[in-house]
């Protein structure tokens, strides 16, 4: 078997250069970082508890809906609630198998660390909103860290089932 030269290049930079959690990959590829999700959501049901709210519950659904945009926005260098192809979070959350009669997201960009994004998205009147919905019982949470000049993104998508 021959290589061209950009797949022995892709190939060396594949295996030279480490693959952190989370990461989008030289092949495109992104993992899900499982303390990440855990974190994000303790503090997103923390704010809840706070205000009187129930907790929500970590959809394994959810999370790949929120992660697959993340990965998205970090592999085509976009930040929108809607993809370049058109998809919403509602239809992303269907695409990923949750049948959903309320969807609510949040995205955040360049934040160094999750309480960072945390503490800007409740100063966020929009983001505090989704964060505090009354309705909504379960969550999903995607990241993706800092790549290059760009990130770490962060998305929490929430959703009622039907």
């Amino acid at each position: 078997m021959t290589l061209t030269r950009p797949a022995l290049l892709m190939l060396f930079l594949s295996l030279a250069l480490p693959q952190t959690a989370g990461a989008v990959t030289s092949q495109g590829a992104c993992s899900v970082s499982q303390p990440m999700v855990s974190q994000m959501a303790q503090m997103v049901n923390a704010e809840r508890r706070t205000h009187g709210l129930p907790p929500l519950k970590v959809d394994a659904k959810l999370n790949r809906a929120a992660q697959a945009h993340a990965c998205d926005m970090a592999a085509k260098g976009y930040f929108d609630h809607v993809e370049p192809n058109g998809s919403t979070p509602k239809v992303r959350v269907k695409r990923a198998g949750f049948r959903t009669c309320l969807t609510a997201e949040n995205i955040s960009l360049d934040w160094k660390s999750p309480e960072r994004a945390m503490q800007a998205l409740m100063v966020s009147p929009g983001h505090r909103a989704n964060i505090l919905r009354r309705g909504v019982t379960a969550l999903g949470i995607g990241y993706v860290p800092r790549q290059g000049n760009a990130g770490p993104w962060f998305v929490q998508v929430f959703a009622k089932g039907c």
